[in-house]
């Protein structure tokens, strides 16, 4: 692989470093999105990886710890830096994650169930339950036009959707999912800051077509807007972008 640039020194020193940095820091991210470092693998020594991108290990360590930040990578004391594996398995829930491929089945596993939750809201959800849907809604919008994170409020509205089911196998399988389901969110926040606001803009858009046809009783299109939405998250974390 070639070297991305070379460091360099002078007035423009700390204003190279942060440009090498980001471009490491792209490059690790795109290697761990392609699977060529596996999720829970080890990433090489700072010094390999000062070798393989040609930039100096402060260029390595910075860009090491924005993916440590982002809770992409972990690091074990005396053990070096490992891809993250998107949360330890509990009694009763799913193993980590393991590879691109598992995240690839974990997306269509909740495609599966989460279009059925929204069919069987749009079927079963009460006005009320209507009203404290759209409120979430609100908020998560809100947030969005704020700048501020919506991870746990995304994570939540798509809860509150498999409760408007009224099947509890829907919500406890979900709730086994939120580790996996934070961890992908943070992959696709790693887009950067202007991916992943249009991300959230785009997801905001999706959500309000699927509370729309959950408060309109229309199942089959409540089903549509969730697979929708789904495929399109899926294309956000592997092709970082919209198309």
């Amino acid at each position: 692989m070639n070297a991305i640039a070379n460091d360099t020194s002078g007035g423009g020193e700390a204003a190279s470093s942060r440009r090498l940095e980001g471009e490491v820091y792209e490059r690790l991210l795109g290697q761990i999105r392609s699977g060529h470092y596996t999720l829970g693998g080890k990433l090489p020594a700072e010094k390999d990886l000062s070798a393989e991108h040609g930039v100096s290990r402060p260029v390595i360590r910075a860009a090491l710890a924005r993916l440590r930040e982002d809770g992409l990578i972990v690091s074990r004391q005396g053990a070096g830096s490992f891809v993250s594996a998107g949360g330890q398995g509990e009694a009763g829930g799913f193993a980590p994650l393991q590879s691109i491929d598992d995240i690839a089945a974990y997306i269509a596993f909740r495609k599966v169930l989460e279009v059925e939750s929204a069919g069987l809201a749009a079927e079963r959800a009460a006005p009320e339950e209507i009203a404290s849907l759209e409120a979430m809604l609100e908020d998560m919008e809100n947030s969005v036009r704020e700048g501020t994170s919506t991870i746990e409020m995304d994570a939540q509205f798509h809860t509150r959707i498999a409760e408007l089911s009224d099947n509890r196998f829907l919500v406890d399988t979900l709730q086994m999912l939120r580790a996996h389901m934070f961890f992908i969110g943070k992959f696709v926040r790693s887009l950067g800051v202007t991916g992943y606001r249009q991300g959230k803009i785009s997801m905001g858009g999706e959500h309000r077509k699927i509370f729309e046809a959950i408060a309109a009783g229309d199942a089959q299109a409540a089903r549509s807007a969730m697979a929708e939405h789904i495929e399109a998250s899926e294309r956000r974390v592997f092709r970082g972008s919209e198309e």
